[in-house]
């Protein structure tokens, strides 16, 4: 028995191994460890060159506990085109989240967005705008 512990503990690989499992990922704890897969999601928009369809933006949705990217590819940054993002990609593929995080542009701050939000029960939250920090992984 003790020559496959010498064996285990030269081995580079085992050690690697157990290292990376001590690692916890950057956003384990802190504001996201109270919720589970699904109920809190990061949301920004992204301008790209635009395509043969006239699509320039991406609503781009990272979940926030695991980083699970989600987009939207949209023509303008309305909060229609933010709802329908939403609910396409978010509501119907991973329910309805418990709260939304977003920077304070028109496509998020009004008011299409805030009964929408409530009616749904989603909580949404605006950071503090041009700060990636407190953007988090969307950024």
């Amino acid at each position: 028995m003790d020559s496959i512990s010498q064996v285990i503990h030269d081995c580079e690989t085992c050690a690697a191994i157990k290292q990376a499992k001590r690692v916890k990922p950057l956003w384990y704890g802190g504001r996201w460890s109270k919720y589970k897969y699904g109920e809190a999601w990061q949301i920004d928009y992204i301008t790209l060159p635009q395509t043969l369809q006239g699509k320039r933006y991406v609503l781009t949705m990272v979940e926030a506990t695991t980083g699970w990217l989600e987009t939207y590819p949209v023509p303008h940054t309305t909060a229609r085109n933010t709802i329908l993002g939403l609910e396409k990609q978010i509501l119907w593929r991973h329910g309805t989240p418990e709260r939304n995080e977003s920077d304070n542009g028109t496509h998020f701050k009004n008011s299409l967005i805030n009964t929408w939000a409530r009616e749904h029960g989603i909580e949404w939250v605006y950071h503090i705008p041009y700060h990636a920090p407190a953007a988090g992984k969307v950024e």
